[in-house]
């Protein structure tokens, strides 16, 4: 089981450096980035990056439903059973994802079993934080 990780921009090369760096480097993780210069084209890299995997069971996790990152992998992902494809990346939910499949050896059939827990440990990264005006009592 691999992760791709696919944004525009940097970001899913930022969210795979940021995992990297507080799980130690994954041997399934991987990342495309989207329009970062003129010269790099998205299906190239999808090629690149896709291709000595492509054997393998793949989720894909990109930035944002309905953008073009999204809408790209989405026509590649309809097409191959071995696909998963979730929207919406954020880093609670990527570490969650890669600490489940990293663990264990498990099918895309048990991943999406387990995407709705998944997917609430990234609801749940996302709050606002209230203070409580002590934070100079907190200080060292």
């Amino acid at each position: 089981m691999e992760v791709v990780l696919a944004s525009h921009s940097n970001l899913a090369k930022g969210m795979y450096e940021t995992v990297s760096l507080i799980m130690g480097k994954q041997e399934k993780l991987y990342y495309l980035t989207a329009y970062v210069n003129g010269e790099d084209d998205f299906s190239d890299q999808f090629e690149k990056v896709v291709a000595p995997i492509a054997e393998q069971q793949i989720i894909f996790v990109t930035d944002l439903l309905g953008g073009s990152v999204n809408s790209q992998l989405m026509r590649k992902a309809e097409k191959n059973p071995n696909y998963l494809l979730v929207a919406g990346m954020n880093l609670p939910f990527v570490i969650e994802l890669v600490n489940f499949i990293a663990n264990q050896k498990v099918e895309l059939a048990t991943v999406r079993k387990k995407l709705p827990a998944l997917i609430a440990v990234g609801q749940k990264g996302l709050q606002v934080v209230e203070f409580s005006g002590t934070a100079e009592e907190d200080e060292f």
